[in-house]
């Protein structure tokens, strides 16, 4: 059974673009709001890219759980909540090097895993512990799925196009976000266009070490289970202590 996500899509170029079959409840994270609450690490340049250009969308966030019937339905069943994240691709600098487009990032109040599938092109996940904020950085690629520990902060970077992922959490693991607020990561992501080169910035106001992760280690994915088996979904994202086999970065 093929799912129905609501919407098509296509690339063109480094750029992807909806064609929407239903109207699906979105919202939208500006640069400016990066700015604001002080997540992006190079807020100088950052500032810089919106006085010459104005503000603009760094990512959208499409609640399917809220409107297309195969992920209501889910959500009915399980309160599992299912969103498409859109991260395009960029550099917040008006040079040719900068930090890499990202989402804001946030951790879970509840002790609830949460799951990413990526459904078109390349980006980084970042893991950040909660308590000694030891950080990891998965490279992802297309058709790669991870499963979340609520022991990490996380946020998603985009690389050289667009990205496309799809997000699996239980309602009550809940978004804290002031985790991140004013301090960002320990970590962030720089690309220089010229070198094309990624360069990895710690971030001072952290004490941490981190380690880069080449390839997510293979793991069922959400999309299948979502389908066959909701109920095993659900148990797996609300009691991460009976699966860590399946939340092991190896």
């Amino acid at each position: 059974m093929k799912i129905n996500f609501g919407f098509d899509f296509k690339q063109i170029k480094d750029g992807l673009f909806f064609d929407f079959k239903e109207e699906i409840p979105n919202w939208k994270r500006y640069a400016s709001e990066l700015i604001r609450d002080k997540v992006i690490l190079d807020l100088k340049n950052a500032k810089k890219m919106v006085e010459a250009q104005g503000d603009f969308i760094v990512y959208e966030v499409y609640n399917l759980w809220k409107s297309v019937d195969f992920f209501k339905k889910i959500y009915e069943k399980t309160r599992i909540v299912s969103d498409i994240t859109l991260l395009n691709h960029g550099i917040f600098s008006t040079s040719s090097k900068g930090e890499l487009f990202l989402t804001y990032g946030h951790a879970h109040k509840a002790n609830c895993g949460e799951v990413y599938n990526i459904l078109k092109n390349r980006c980084f996940l970042i893991l950040s512990e909660k308590n000694n904020f030891e950080t990891f950085i998965l490279k992802l690629k297309e058709g790669d799925s991870v499963f979340i520990h609520p022991k990490f902060l996380h946020r998603v970077v985009a690389y050289k196009k667009d990205c496309l992922l799809i997000s699996f959490v239980p309602e009550k693991a809940g978004h804290d976000y002031l985790a991140i607020k004013g301090k960002g990561f320990p970590f962030h992501l720089f690309y220089d266009k010229k070198k094309r080169k990624i360069e990895v910035k710690k971030n001072p106001k952290y004490r941490a070490k981190y380690k880069v992760i080449e390839r997510a280690k293979k793991c069922s994915n959400p999309l299948n289970l979502v389908r066959r088996n909701p109920e095993k979904l659900k148990d797996i994202l609300e009691n991460p202590e009976k699966y860590e086999s399946i939340y092991s970065l190896s």
